[in-house]
């Protein structure tokens, strides 16, 4: 419990509080559980308000405090404990918490304006909608955090432990990001940025994921065209024949040209793949996405297939200079069986090393 002679000093404002620090012996600052917020606005008689302006609170036991709903500007927090503590709905403008211990707080929706989280211990505190725009998170401890919608607008993640975080819809424009490491204890991989972090470490240390990533690089086939209802179950069984040969098959049937997010999801499924395959048939945003996909992906085979009752587009002719884009394959209802037997042949025979 707060200690009553340390609680009623700092009631008395920040001047008397900063220039009498000296006279509190150091173990007697202790204001651990105070309701920063009640206690102040008992004092103001401002129920709205409870402002917390220009205090020394460095190396003071803080732990299991609120400061829900304070206005805390050009405050010290330096090397306090604030273990258990909740912040929630803060705001903390040019605030120092360097070397502060907040491990197992709440800090959901607080605004941290152009704060100082140099070497403070973050790990386990709850930081969904949490505003950091502005602030220096450098050497922080940030390990298991749970980060949903996080702002890191304009702020600066440096040499920060971000093991084990959950980090989702963050917010990093103009964000400075370097050396975040995925180990415990500030050793062993770092990543250049947050987002990158959460997918890296489970790579590292997941070896499910691992296997899950191995499988799609060696057997994901992305499989283009628009297939129209006439046609659909011939492709459909195209998928069929290609999984039942232990392929994982991708398959795009847009029947709207495609959008650039579109485009760019197929571009990442593309450099995935082992091969793809295009059915040229009714081509409507098949010759967008195989200009995105042929000129940069030479390594991966481009099997084009056509109805036999179907002539390719005009266009498709430039792309027959490239190497690796396959003698077209004809195809009729019913041998969709003998088609991925070609299919397979080709592509594979095209991957074989020379």
């Amino acid at each position: 419990m707060a200690n009553p002679n340390a609680l009623k000093l700092f009631l008395e404002g920040s001047s008397r509080w900063n220039s009498a620090r000296e006279e509190v012996r150091e173990y007697d600052i202790d204001l651990s559980d105070t309701d920063f917020h009640s206690e102040i606005t008992a004092v103001t008689k401002d129920l709205f308000s409870a402002e917390i302006d220009g205090y020394d609170l460095s190396d003071c036991n803080l732990n299991r405090v609120s400061l829900r709903n304070c206005y805390c500007i050009r405050t010290s927090f330096a090397r306090s404990h604030l273990h258990f503590s909740d912040l929630v709905d803060g705001y903390f403008q040019n605030c120092s918490f360097v070397d502060a211990e907040l491990q197992v707080s709440k800090i959901g929706s607080a605004k941290f304006s152009n704060c100082d989280f140099t070497g403070a211990k973050l790990s386990y505190c709850s930081a969904e909608e949490t505003d950091f725009t502005g602030s220096t998170l450098r050497d922080a401890a940030m390990d298991n955090m749970s980060l949903v919608a996080t702002d890191f607008t304009g702020a600066t993640l440096e040499r920060c432990s971000v093991y084990g975080i959950s980090a989702w819809d963050l917010v990093l424009d103009g964000a400075n990001q370097s050396d975040l490491y995925i180990a415990k204890e500030f050793s062993g991989i770092s990543v250049p940025s947050i987002e990158l972090a959460q997918f890296v470490s489970l790579l590292v240390n997941n070896p499910s994921i691992r296997n899950v990533i191995e499988t799609i690089t060696s057997k994901a086939v992305l499989i283009l065209g628009r297939f129209t209802k006439n046609r659909k179950a011939t492709l459909d069984e195209l998928r069929r024949q290609l999984t039942a040969r232990g392929y994982v098959p991708i398959l795009f049937d847009f029947e709207v040209p495609s959008t650039r997010d579109i485009t760019e999801t197929i571009i990442t499924l593309a450099s995935l793949s082992k091969f793809v395959v295009a059915d040229l048939s009714e081509p409507k945003s098949v010759p967008q996405e195989l200009s995105h996909i042929v000129p940069h992906f030479p390594s991966i085979p481009l099997q084009p297939i056509i109805l036999n009752t179907e002539r390719e587009y005009g266009m498709f002719e430039h792309f027959k200079s490239y190497p690796w884009v396959l003698e077209v394959l004809q195809y009729q209802e019913g041998n969709v069986s003998i088609l991925v037997d070609e299919i397979i042949s080709k592509c594979e025979a095209f991957n074989e090393p020379a």
